[in-house]
């Protein structure tokens, strides 16, 4: 990290996960999470409305021809699921984690996602919010004060559980 951009918190707390759980331990994680990428792909694609973007393994970006991908965004996000807006095309993405490959959260995940695509394909005239939600958008923000309340009250929100 010394050249990069990461802290060196981070990086520790990564070592010393990987030190607990072992080669063994990565790789059964690892397995699962990939495992978990092809039951969403093929989910996705089930959805008529909606494309993958590419052919990912676990950082999975879809968007739409036909119903608004924000729309469809903030619906999940009103579910409690975080996806990150994309732009050029118009897409959003959900990068997976080993919280992912619980049981039965990709039923509930995809099982959302078709509400969301139905309910936004019923109501195609409603306003969205109006609120930019670009991935990487938060260096942008001119008052970087607010992007430091934000990092704080995402990671809060994050690890209560």
């Amino acid at each position: 990290t010394f050249a990069g951009s990461r802290a060196g918190a981070l990086s520790a707390t990564a070592w010393a996960a990987m030190i607990a759980i072992g080669e063994s331990g990565y790789m059964e994680i690892a397995k699962r999470i990939l495992e978990t990428g092809d039951v969403i792909k093929k989910g996705i694609e089930a959805i008529p409305e909606l494309y993958l973007l590419g052919d990912p393994l676990w950082d999975i970006a879809f968007g739409s021809d036909e119903v608004d991908i924000y729309r469809v965004m903030d619906y999940m996000g009103d579910q409690k699921w975080s996806l990150n807006g994309l732009q050029m095309p118009p897409a959003v993405h959900i990068c997976l984690t080993h919280r992912h490959t619980q049981p039965g959260l990709v039923d509930k995940f995809l099982g959302d996602l078709q509400a969301a695509v139905k309910h936004v394909k019923a109501n195609p005239d409603k306003e969205t919010d109006g609120v930019g939600r670009l991935y990487g958008m938060s260096a942008e923000i001119p008052i970087k004060g607010v992007v430091d309340a934000f990092l704080k009250r995402y990671m809060d929100l994050l690890y209560k559980i």
